[in-house]
């Protein structure tokens, strides 16, 4: 248990890292191009209009979250597990909301799939890893 934990909080680390560099360091990019890494959706500029501050802000505060997974993955206690995903939630529920209630730039196929980008890894994953804090918890009592 504690091994998967620990992996699906790295790969938390590693979305909010990769989204942080690229809109913290590379904002023009992230704004033409994004959200997606690696896939130009050109989503984000569907949204008008560019602010580079915000986008900046955005990266540094997915950095931000970013140091917060790693030292959740380290010390990979229930507290910080659960800290980390619900400090992700806090932020997740109401982009997944604003982005759900904003689809008609978007062709039905763009839509779900930006819907599902979003919710799987903002939503779904940082749920199972919050759940997944109380095998930990019952791991450290019988070790």
């Amino acid at each position: 248990m504690r091994t998967w934990t620990r992996a699906l909080v790295v790969v938390l680390a590693v979305l909010t890292a990769t989204l942080g560099v690229w809109a913290g360091f590379a904002p023009v990019s992230f704004y033409q191009d994004g959200p997606l890494p690696f896939v130009d959706t050109g989503w984000v500029a569907m949204l008008p209009p560019y602010n580079e501050h915000l986008v900046r802000d955005y990266g540094f505060m997915n950095l931000g979250m970013t140091v917060v997974f790693v030292v959740a993955a380290i010390r990979l206690t229930p507290a910080l597990v659960r800290t980390s995903t619900a400090a992700l939630f806090v932020f997740a529920v109401p982009h997944t909301l604003f982005h759900s209630s904003h689809l008609d730039h978007l062709s039905a196929a763009e839509a779900a799939i930006q819907t599902i980008s979003i919710v799987v890894p903002t939503i779904v994953l940082p749920a199972v890893v919050f759940l997944m804090a109380s095998g930990l918890r019952q791991a450290e009592i019988k070790a």
